[in-house]
């Protein structure tokens, strides 16, 4: 549905837009004038921030506040942001959200989830909340480690919580020169990244849609079920006139412009008039992560 009436009015530029370039910009300055997007979208999105976030509540029990008052905390949080690999070859990347992306080798599996920090002054816990198929959590897909950031060897030790015994050694992710690895351009966006909405188009296309703390970055991408997929990434802007968001592919030039709507189950509806409407709700920044590796690697791009 998207995709073909996308097609139908934009594909007519025929342009062919490889990855790499495409996303060139997570690296240089990007955008510019679209501070005021960022307060009228929290104005418009205020019901669906109270209650639609999917971090389970253990999480969210630990609050920015309280971990940034421990200091123990505060530092080893601070330390974890970035992308890791241990000695089996997992990746994980851990987000300013207190979400995480993993990749395990073995088992040639993506993982999501979330994670929380804790100390008692003397110990760091890490407690890691895997992510169910469908998105959902449960209290049993989780795993507790004491944490330590040997800052010496700039590396993340994992310690057993009982027998505290040395578990995994997490060391930094470097890129072996493949240019089929784009595990750090993914790293990129995830820092960059400070919001996430994800959910479904009228045809059930997935659509995530992605910005930055001040809104002047902004990444929307649809994928349909035969792994077809388009992006806009670039400079948003809004018109407060007719209540309206557009959003500018900085390499193809080609717009996407939805309004947006809060609906009574705290979800929110993007109307992109011809182009159809997408339901979507609050998500973690792993999703966008996640998200934008699948279509690069299972996607046929179409803009």
């Amino acid at each position: 549905m998207y995709l073909e009436n996308k097609t139908e009015i934009f594909y007519s530029k025929n342009i062919e837009i490889q990855f790499r370039k495409m996303y060139t910009h997570f690296k240089k300055g990007m955008v510019k004038n679209m501070k005021n997007w960022k307060k009228i979208m929290a104005g418009l999105c205020a019901a669906a921030m109270v209650s639609s976030m999917v971090v389970p509540v253990w999480a969210a029990e630990e609050t920015t506040e309280e971990a940034a008052d421990d200091g123990d905390v505060a530092d080893v949080s601070e330390a974890m942001l970035g992308l890791w690999k241990d000695s089996a070859g997992d990746i994980y990347g851990f987000y300013k959200d207190n979400s995480f992306f993993g990749q395990w080798k073995d088992e040639e599996q993506d993982v999501l989830g979330v994670y929380a920090l804790s100390s008692d002054g003397e110990y760091t816990a890490l407690v890691m909340q895997f992510a169910n198929d469908d998105g959902t959590y449960d209290d049993e897909n989780m795993v507790t480690y004491l944490v330590q950031a040997n800052e010496e060897e700039n590396l993340l030790e994992l310690y057993d919580p009982d027998s505290l015994d040395l578990t995994a050694t997490l060391e930094p992710y470097e890129a072996d020169g493949d240019e089929s690895d784009y595990n750090q351009t993914y790293q990129d966006m995830g820092d960059i990244l400070t919001e996430c909405y994800s959910g479904e188009t009228e045809a059930g296309e997935t659509f995530i849609y992605a910005a930055n703390e001040d809104g002047t970055f902004c990444s929307v991408l649809v994928i349909d079920q035969d792994d077809n997929y388009v992006s806009f990434v670039g400079e948003g802007t809004f018109d407060e006139e007719n209540g309206t968001v557009t959003i500018t592919d900085e390499v193809s030039e080609m717009a996407l412009t939805f309004g947006v709507a809060v609906n009574d189950d705290d979800t929110l509806t993007l109307d992109m008039g011809d182009l159809g409407s997408a339901t979507v709700e609050e998500a973690t920044l792993a999703v966008a992560v996640q998200g934008l590796k699948y279509a690069v690697e299972n996607g046929t791009e179409m803009n």
